[in-house]
């Protein structure tokens, strides 16, 4: 049996299971493992490493997904037969959702928080408080106040089951026949809740810079409320810049209606730009009502179904009266667990483990889409280039059917999402596509490209145009 050398970073930003499987791959890949070869015992090298067993299964695990080695009963671990370390069927590129890297997540930290509180916590199980767990959300005001975003814990915040939910209440509670603006594009889940609670939907225009334009909105009465995703929006990843933000605050105040900022990926923040929340910066304009939604699901992991609602008291009064009539209120268990990952300091710490990792996924894809759209500028690819975020919007070639394109993408396991819903009224160009690279790696990341021009060839031979019947 070869010996594979792992060096272990204890304190590095990558979970150490993947730096075990990342080893094991390499070695793999390499050929220094022919296929066959069997793996150390679990036991046997979670003693070498230093590490539980549980941790070397879920590498060896990972090394299964990715078709690099099998398993029997009584036999342990091997590596994978012919044309192991050559991309299986399992691989995957799954960019049809905006959602954080599960295998870099804490999972093991939070179980760890949820496995203590189950022996000193009976209340763990029990009703919460139909606002939310006050532990957690006085965690979650401090952490907030830390970064200058006011909160106040006690009238001002509800917490939801994740941030649809927040959207819904928030919906009914303005009442049928509201009139509610958006951005466009936007996110198609907010437009979604607004509608079906009976909303009348007004897209913003925007002006000749693509900049959403505020004038039709300031007029006193022209809108009850205004939704908006200012910071790494979806679908298209750009942040707002300060003038912006003070130019849709000054309207509110002179059209007094009520901002809904969706936050939903403001605390990833890998380049550390450190952006001025609308709820921060509305101080300076008295009388203008923000509410912000931040949720967990895309920092942490969407199981969470976690987000907190903040704003004026009597918004969240009104938003807490249909929470209750929805489903009391969110579960005991993972509120208290959030509270003490907040409160002890992990989560600010999970953040600085993980910024470096996005940033550079990123990176790879922003070379990657690069290199695409100059080579095959006569082709049509071209893509938007936001600086951070979690997703973008790309335009695929004007000869390739989009449906066909996806479905070419899907059967190399990668997925993207059809982008002119993002648009309200149908505005969108109708070969947009929406990218959301937040669970690659670096390495899958730098694929896109590659997987995007060979789904667009094959689209052009299968069109009508280039039928060989």
């Amino acid at each position: 049996m070869a010996s594979v050398s792992i060096q272990i970073e204890h304190d590095g930003a990558e979970p150490i299971r993947d730096q075990i499987a990342r080893a094991y791959a390499t070695a793999i890949r390499d050929g220094k493992l022919p296929a066959g070869s069997k793996l150390p015992s679990v036991r046997a090298l979670a003693a070498r490493l230093g590490v539980s067993p549980a941790t070397v299964v879920a590498a060896y695990r990972s090394l299964q997904d990715d078709g690099l080695a099998s398993s029997t009963e009584r036999s342990g671990f091997c590596v994978a037969g012919p044309g192991a370390g050559s991309r299986s069927p399992q691989f995957s590129l799954p960019m049809h959702r905006i959602e954080p890297d599960l295998r870099i997540a804490p999972v093991e930290e939070f179980m760890k928080i949820l496995s203590g509180l189950s022996v000193l916590d009976r209340g763990l199980c029990g009703y919460e408080d139909y606002r939310g767990n006050r532990a957690l959300r006085d965690a979650i005001a401090e952490f907030d106040r830390a970064q200058s975003i006011p909160c106040e814990p006690e009238s001002g915040m509800l917490i939801t089951s994740g941030a649809q939910q927040a959207l819904t209440i928030l919906a009914r509670a303005l009442g049928t026949g509201a009139r509610v603006a958006f951005e466009n594009p936007c996110y198609v889940g907010a437009r979604i809740a607004f509608a079906n609670a009976g909303a009348e939907i007004q897209p913003l225009a925007s002006d000749a810079a693509g900049k959403p334009a505020f004038g039709a909105v300031s007029r006193p009465g022209a809108v009850d409320a205004l939704y908006c995703c200012p910071t790494y929006g979806n679908p298209r990843g750009f942040s707002w810049d300060v003038e912006e933000r003070l130019r849709l605050l000054d309207a509110a105040r002179k059209g007094g209606f009520l901002i809904i900022e969706d936050d939903f990926l403001g605390d990833l923040d890998y380049l550390g730009e450190r952006l001025p929340r609308l709820a921060e910066l509305a101080a300076d304009f008295p009388g203008v009502r923000v509410s912000r939604i931040r949720t967990f699901s895309k920092s942490l992991f969407p199981a969470l179904r976690l987000a907190g609602l903040c704003g004026d008291p009597s918004v969240i009064e009104r938003a807490l009266a249909q929470k209750t009539s929805d489903d009391i209120g969110s579960s005991a268990i993972l509120q208290r667990g959030l509270s003490e990952f907040i409160a002890n300091g992990r989560y600010a710490a999970y953040l600085e483990r993980v910024r470096p990792r996005y940033r550079a996924t990123r990176e790879a894809l922003r070379r990657s889409l690069s290199a695409i759209a100059e080579t095959s500028r006569s082709s049509g690819f071209s893509f938007e280039d936001p600086p951070a975020g979690l997703c973008l919007i790309g335009k695929i070639p004007s000869d390739v059917d989009r449906s066909r394109f996806i479905a070419e993408c899907a059967t190399e396991n990668a997925f993207v999402t059809s982008g002119p819903e993002y648009w309200a009224g149908g505005s969108g160009d109708n070969q947009t596509i929406r990218v959301g690279f937040g669970p690659l790696s670096p390495e899958e990341a730098s694929l896109v490209g590659p997987v995007f021009l060979s789904a667009a060839a094959r689209a052009r031979e299968l069109s009508p145009d280039h039928s060989f019947l």
